[in-house]
Order: structure tokens, then sequence, then C-alpha cells
């Protein structure tokens, strides 16, 4: 069996619904290790740039999955359609966010506590509900919903909430990586990484000052293109219950 690469299960962690996939193989702590024992910190002048590509890979997976909440923005191809995605979350499964998925409509997300609150736009409803999709939409308008997150019209929602369960994904591997030029994400200084799996080519944006976090990583080639960026840090997650006119859905049956 091939081994998946590092970068290319990053991208199978990030895609939806961003479960912890992983890599094949064996997962042990020493696991795709090249022998040298490495931290998950980085500051100014640390060297990180002196590292090779797969000692460069090892920490940034360290130092993603020792974040207590992150903010992830998705755009590309996921399962055949388009997708964007942008989420905060956190360890204690609070989230705040937005997903679309072209013509198939898109929902707002918040959870906050053990209650999952989703505002669906009316192609959503129309696209996911069936034949009762029309009628749920004209019930509903563009009114909040909520649910318990063990509901079953939540469930699926919450498992996008926990930031643990997709760094969890966040494992060493075999890894190609090839080490890049140094640049910048949205500001930040960052060394890219590349690898290349069958018809893809992933390119993972490293940060190289503060921890080493992957700011970035850009799937070209095959079936599932895109980007994917990560931000906002061990930052708190504002999520707030809506107000008002609120449907309970679990109470509607």
């Amino acid at each position: 069996m091939r081994s998946t690469t590092t970068l290319a299960a990053l991208c199978a962690v990030t895609a939806l619904a961003l479960t912890a996939c992983g890599t094949d193989g064996d997962k042990s702590d020493d696991a795709g290790k090249s022998g040298q024992k490495t931290s998950a910190s980085a500051t100014p002048g640390s060297g990180l740039e002196k590292l090779s590509g797969p000692e460069i890979a090892d920490k940034a997976m360290k130092a993603m999955k020792s974040a207590k909440s992150l903010t992830t923005d998705l755009k590309g191809t996921v399962d055949g359609g388009p997708m964007t995605y942008h989420l905060s979350s956190d360890s204690k499964g609070e989230c705040a966010g937005n997903l679309t998925m072209g013509s198939d409509g898109g929902v707002e997300l918040i959870k906050t506590g053990d209650m999952v609150y989703m505002k669906f736009d009316r192609a959503f409803w129309k696209s996911q509900g069936g034949k009762d999709g029309a009628a749920a939409a004209d019930m509903i308008g563009d009114r909040w919903t909520k649910s318990k997150a063990t509901g079953s019209d939540a469930k699926d929602f919450a498992t996008f909430c926990d930031s643990d369960t997709m760094l969890a994904g966040f494992q060493d591997g075999p890894s190609a990586a090839r080490k890049g030029k140094t640049t910048t994400v949205d500001g930040k200084p960052a060394i890219t990484l590349t690898e290349t799996e069958g018809k893809e080519t992933y390119t993972a944006y490293i940060a190289t000052e503060g921890k080493p976090y992957l700011l970035k990583l850009v799937t070209k080639g095959g079936k599932e293109p895109g980007t994917v960026k990560f931000s906002d840090f061990d930052k708190p997650v504002n999520a707030k219950a809506p107000t008002g006119d609120v449907v309970d859905l679990d109470s509607l049956g």
C-alpha cells in the first residue's frame, strides 16, 4: 500500500468535514521522524529555515496539535462541488462561522455549550431537504434555528466545532517535503514546503516566527484543488447564542 505523504494527509484533514484522517501506516510518536527530536516552538532566529523539509513538517505537526483554538478558511472543491468555509473553533467545542456549497446553499453556524444554532438559506433547505425542503424554507425563512448538539439535526454540524477533532489528524508521517523559498502569508513570515503525490501538488506555508504553525495549504491538480488557511491561534472564539425569534428544531421533531 502506498503511504500517504504528510501534506497529502493534511489536505484530507482539512477537507469537509475536517475529520481526523492522519496518515497511513504507523502513527506512533516515532512514525516518519528523521531521527532528530524537534520541539513545537520556533522563534525569530531559531533557525527553522536551516532544517530539512521533513524536519520542518514535523515541527509544524506538533505546533498545530498544540493549538487550543484557531480559525479555518477553506476555498476549493470538496466531494466534487465548490465549497467555501470560515470557522473559528476551540478545544471546548465552541465555534462560530459559515459554510457555503455553491448552488447547494449555505449555513451560518454557532455552537456554544450544548446547543447548536444554525441559519440556513433557501437554497440549502431545497438542496438538502428533499421534497420537504421548500416547505421548510417557507416556514422558517431566514430565522435562526437551534438544536441540542447531540440531536439528529445538529450532530453533524457539531463535529465541525471541536478543534481537537480536526487537529487530531495532524499526525507525524512519512514526508518527502521539499523546502522552498521564504515568503509571507497575510504579512506573517513563512517558509514553503512542497510535496507531489499522483496528480496533486501540495504547498504548505509554515510560520517562521513564533510557533511554526501551518498558515496556508494549497492543493493544485487532482479532483479537489483548493486553499485552506489557518489563523487566530489560541484566540478566544466569539460564540454567542443568537437572540430573538429562534426556531427550536427539537420541538418540531
